[in-house]
């Protein structure tokens, strides 16, 4: 059985003070599909992000990955149609320079995602939930480390867990 996980919200920004749904994401035609790298005895899972076909016939990804390493929000991929028409990435063609982290909240609460993500996206990150206790979030390299550094003490405090999404240093 294949395992397909399309996010169910659009990447926000602040604005106005408040989170709201990117531009440039909420206009978003496509949902690019991307194989995650199958790890032995697991179901082959596939990501679905948000994505604009370009007219060199690549595509840029507008969701930030919450299960793919070394993809980021802004990045460009090659891309072909599969034989049920989806829009399937085939390769990377060019890194945008974000970093990617992924939060997991150790509470139940509905809402206590909220206050962490309005701190992120004031500082210039953006968010994409994937429920109410897990999010992915995209910022630049000028904030990235000082992204880590608050999701290592909030995990420290036993607060969340996360990870980053990059697993090769930038050329």
């Amino acid at each position: 059985m294949t395992d397909y996980r399309q996010h169910p919200s659009v990447v926000a920004h602040w604005r106005d003070a408040l989170l709201q749904p990117l531009p440039e994401a909420l206009e978003a035609r496509e949902t690019i599909w991307f194989a995650v790298p199958p790890e032995p005895d697991v179901e082959q899972m596939w990501e679905g992000l948000l994505g604009r076909l370009e007219a060199d016939g690549t595509a840029t990804v507008l969701g930030v990955p919450a299960y793919l390493y070394d993809l980021n929000f802004g990045d460009r991929v090659s891309v072909m149609r599969s034989a049920e028409n989806a829009l399937v990435a085939t390769g990377l063609e060019h890194d945008a320079r974000n970093f990617t982290f992924r939060v997991q909240l150790n509470t139940d609460e509905p809402n206590a995602s909220h206050p962490l993500a309005a701190e992120l996206a004031e500082n210039g990150c953006l968010i994409d939930f994937i429920s109410p206790q897990f999010f992915a979030i995209s910022c630049g390299e000028p904030q990235a480390q000082e992204v880590a550094d608050r999701l290592s003490a909030l995990e420290h405090d036993g607060v969340l867990h996360y990870d980053t999404g990059r697993t090769q240093q930038l050329g």
